[in-house]
């Protein structure tokens, strides 16, 4: 129901011909949302700008409108949780409040691990929406590289990222705090898994022109990897008080918009493994109620979520001094040999979907037992009224 930002090679891009969805007024949104509301097993999805910061009212008075014209619940992602920003989980539940007013629920989806996500000054990216670097990320190559390597442009690059406009993204401008991943000149071996700012300081180069340094060598192709700047207690004791909230998931979603960007699939056996031998933040149990019977309710999925008489045998058998996700990993097995995040889980003993063993000893066994998931015949519809 709203915008999504999509790489920029996407054919609807490069005709100038976005979705609907990127130009509709708010009237016109509520009108689908209540047409929505017309059909049996639905639920609604938004994503708007203020998702990965905080609230315009606007955008709230939007989400509220839509979930009560639709007696749907509406799910948003993602809601992003640091310490140091301690206004922004009670602005963004502000929505979930007002909604149960109005008839309507609003669930805020966040992430119970750090997402890997690379960046890249070659391709379309996160730091292509901080304001005022697309125009110079945007540029043809060999200009590209001309603007970044002048002083004065990447001074007036990191004012803009470090001001308050920049809002979410600011924190991607600490180019100190980013890890070398793949290169591909020889000016670079050696370089991947190193923290720029210990190669800046080798270098007497402050962190942003040594970053621009390495990546020209690779004529822009370097993959680089922010640290996150939300890895402290006060940060994950938040997180495990938001997580209580009646209208917060664990989850997200973006439709498969960032498969060479983002690796988030892993969130479940690395939460599990978290809550077994790291931080402990919730009980065993309740991690596992969060990341099958909870989402389960929310759409509505029949005899799904849980051990039960009557219901599908979808489970999962893990070792629980061994339940983990490995590290991101690109690998090239989509059409056209594009590329991808991959993140292999570890320490899963079985997996059965309809009783039928998927997965063995963390090995694929080639049975393929599922089916789709249809709204209606296999959902149940879940109402706000």
């Amino acid at each position: 129901m709203g915008p999504v930002h999509h790489p920029v090679r996407h054919p609807l891009r490069r005709r100038r011909r976005p979705v609907a969805s990127r130009h509709a007024e708010p009237a016109e949104l509520i009108a689908l949302a209540k047409a929505v509301g017309e059909h049996e097993g639905t639920q609604l999805e938004a994503i708007v700008a203020g998702c990965l910061d905080q609230f315009a009212d606007a955008e709230i008075d939007l989400l509220v409108e839509m979930s009560a014209a639709a007696g749907r619940p509406l799910n948003w992602n993602v809601l992003t949780i640091d310490a140091t920003v301690p206004e922004r989980v009670p602005r963004q539940l502000l929505a979930s409040e007002r909604a149960r007013k109005s008839g309507g629920r609003i669930v805020a989806l966040t992430m119970p691990i750090l997402t890997p996500m690379n960046m890249s000054l070659g391709t379309f990216c996160a730091l292509n929406l901080i304001p005022g670097w697309g125009e110079v990320l945007g540029l043809p190559l060999p200009e590209r590289i001309a603007r970044l390597r002048d002083p004065d442009v990447r001074a007036e690059m990191l004012r803009r990222a470090d001001s308050r406009e920049a809002g979410v993204f600011r924190r991607l401008a600490n180019f100190g705090r980013y890890v070398v991943g793949d290169t591909y000149s020889r000016e670079n071996e050696g370089l991947t898994g190193r923290v720029v700012k210990d190669i800046a300081a080798e270098r007497g180069q402050d962190p942003f022109q040594c970053l621009v340094e390495i990546c020209a060598n690779d004529d822009l192709r370097t993959v680089l990897w922010p640290m996150p700047t939300d890895n402290d207690p006060a940060s994950w004791a938040l997180r495990a008080e938001t997580w209580q909230h009646e209208d917060v998931m664990l989850g997200g979603s973006d439709a498969g918009a960032h498969l060479d960007r983002m690796c988030g699939a892993p969130y479940t056996t690395r939460f599990l493994g978290d809550c077994l031998r790291g931080r402990k933040l919730v009980p065993l149990e309740q991690a596992v109620r969060m990341l099958s019977d909870d989402p389960a309710r929310l759409f509505g999925l029949r005899e799904r979520g849980r051990i039960a008489d009557g219901y599908h045998a979808d489970l999962v058998l893990f070792d629980p001094e061994r339940i983990d996700a490995g590290p991101a990993t690109l690998v090239h097995d989509l059409p056209g040999d594009s590329p991808r995040l991959d993140s292999r889980a570890t320490g899963i003993v079985s997996v059965r979907v309809n009783g039928v063993e998927t997965v063995r000893d963390d090995e694929v066994t080639g049975a393929i037992p599922g089916r789709v998931l249809r709204s209606g015949r296999d959902t149940r519809t879940v109402g706000t009224r």
